[in-house]
């Protein structure tokens, strides 16, 4: 996240200097009217709505109703959404039921500009999400940052969570960095009507997208296919996508889980690419010792994204996780 912050605050020097701001908020409803209109019905199952405080959230079912439930939860970033589970969902629904939401902010639920964004607020939708929808204990997959929320959520309702699978999770050595003034400037900079827009439309470019999906997100360049690329593209740029992750890039999201990971009871599996280079293996070292009791999947030639490079491996280790 420090280098693309870092990338933002060069675009916005260079492009103050050297563009008028008409000429960006030109751009900027260019960006807008042109951008596609995102796939529907790649993850399956049936569509819902959970109507919560903070906005509608948006999210799909499927399996037995009575089967042992299972609660997807993608990782924070733009474009993000429950389309990164496509090839585990409906897989997962042979044997339990399952749910995949889209977090606030994300995807197809609700976007409003005043949410207080934090992890604190995603900590909270989570734990009200599994009370009020799922109704009933349940294992949860979480991905990179929001595995973070996940664990903050099992220790705080433990009642609520029976297992966790961890995916790539954010490591434990900047999960307390809190944004400080220059987050807070940051993140006043990029709300700004006209800059802020035009910078997060230059990082969410359809270059940008593909560029972060072959060197970040896979080792396997053909997984970062046309179609993923267009539609991580079309979800950044829903209308109000950029405050979640304006937020996010600002540091309003960073948490630290360290010790509720190390008060858990529950069974807690990290999966882990050996070739992730956002998240480096190394970091699992740490979050084991937290929690001795935990056990560590490594996936050879993947980084960030096993649950797409292993599928079906990753599908195997859901179901011994989550059997227990």
């Amino acid at each position: 996240m420090g280098k693309l912050r870092t990338f933002w605050r060069g675009l916005l020097a260079g492009g103050a200097a050297g563009a008028g701001v008409a000429a960006l908020a030109a751009v900027n409803r260019s960006v807008a009217r042109d951008a596609p209109e995102p796939e529907t019905g790649a993850v399956g199952g049936e569509a819902g709505t959970y109507q919560w405080k903070h906005g509608q959230i948006f999210y799909r079912h499927a399996g037995e109703e009575d089967a042992p439930a299972v609660l997807f939860v993608h990782g924070i970033g733009a474009g993000a959404r429950s389309f990164m589970w496509r090839r585990n969902f409906l897989p997962l629904a042979r044997d339990f039921r399952v749910y995949a939401l889209d977090l606030l902010g994300f995807g197809y639920s609700d976007k409003p500009a005043n949410a207080p964004y934090s992890a604190e607020l995603y900590v909270e939708l989570l734990t009200d999400f599994l009370r009020e929808v799922v109704g009933r204990p349940a294992g949860v997959v979480a991905h990179t940052l929001s595995a973070a929320f996940a664990v903050r959520a099992a220790d705080e309702r433990p009642e609520l969570v029976r297992s966790l699978v961890l995916v790539s999770p954010t490591g434990a050595d900047h999960l307390s960095a809190r944004p400080g003034m220059t987050g807070a400037a940051f993140y006043g900079l990029l709300h700004s009507p006209v800059l802020g827009t035009s910078f997060y439309n230059a990082v969410t470019s359809e270059r940008g997208v593909r560029d972060y999906a072959r060197k970040q997100l896979f080792y396997e360049r053909r997984f970062a296919t046309p179609r993923l690329v267009a539609h991580y593209y079309a979800v950044s740029h829903l209308p109000g996508a950029q405050y979640a992750a304006t937020a996010f890039l600002s540091g309003y999201l960073n948490t630290d889980a360290r010790e509720p990971l190390a008060r858990l009871r529950q069974p807690v599996t990290l999966a882990w690419g050996k070739q992730d280079t956002t998240n480096p293996i190394d970091q699992a070292g740490q979050l084991l010792s937290l929690n001795p009791r935990a056990r560590l999947e490594v996936f050879d030639r993947c980084r960030m994204m096993p649950q797409e490079e292993h599928a079906e491996r990753f599908n195997a280790l859901l179901r011994d996780a989550f059997r227990g």
